[in-house]
């Protein structure tokens, strides 16, 4: 299993973001102020969390928030069908950090057993793919907690409520199956919170 380093990983980051806005003005000046914002908002989020954590190293779960979104810097994902965490799953192996790699595939999905009627706004054939992989790859805490981090980022903020509103507009997900997705995410927050002997929400200053 291999990780960059920091210095790597903030690196190769800001290069493929740049690449990304040279690619396209409209990503440029319309998606990469909050493209850069939330994948922050993760890794800082999954970091202090981590500081709880004497199992969990706060840099590696850092560099993994950074990263979780990579695929949409590879592609011009708003006008293609394929799924970002494929996406950045093929890119990040190619560059030989398998952990990266699995973190684009896994922070989406809360069950190794895709049901993929509930991704319909997803290619299908993206998800019988993803579901495959996943099923192969047991998920850790590294996994749970970029889920978590990723359901908690909303804007500069954190609050698993509002980024499922977030979710709802953005993907047109179903009202039962966001139900369903923000009591995954409560389950999420409440292992955390186990773990960490904390409520998460006092420890990242949420409202």
């Amino acid at each position: 299993m291999t990780m960059p380093t920091m210095q790597e990983a903030l690196k190769l980051f800001e290069q493929t973001l740049k690449q990304r806005c040279e690619q396209s003005s409209r990503f440029e000046f319309g998606i990469a102020k909050n493209f850069r914002i939330h994948s922050a908002m993760v890794a800082v989020c999954a970091e202090m969390i981590a500081s709880r954590l004497p199992e969990i190293d706060g840099q590696k779960a850092y560099i993994m928030g950074l990263f979780h979104d990579y695929g949409k810097l590879t592609y011009d994902y708003e006008r293609s069908d394929k799924f970002h965490g494929l996406e950045g799953y093929k890119a990040l192996n190619k560059l030989g950090y398998d952990e990266l790699a699995r973190i684009c595939l896994t922070h989406t999905f809360y069950e190794q057993e895709l049901n993929i009627k509930e991704y319909a706004s997803y290619n299908p054939s993206e998800m019988r793919k993803c579901r495959k992989l996943i099923q192969e790859v047991p998920f850790d805490d590294y996994d749970r907690l970029i889920q978590l981090c990723d359901r908690l980022s909303i804007g500069v903020n954190y609050n698993l409520k509002e980024r499922m509103k977030y979710l709802q507009n953005a993907y047109k997900i179903p009202t039962v199956q966001l139900k369903k997705k923000y009591r995954e995410a409560l389950k999420l927050k409440s292992y955390f919170d186990a773990k960490c002997g904390c409520d998460i929400y006092k420890l990242l200053g949420v409202n």
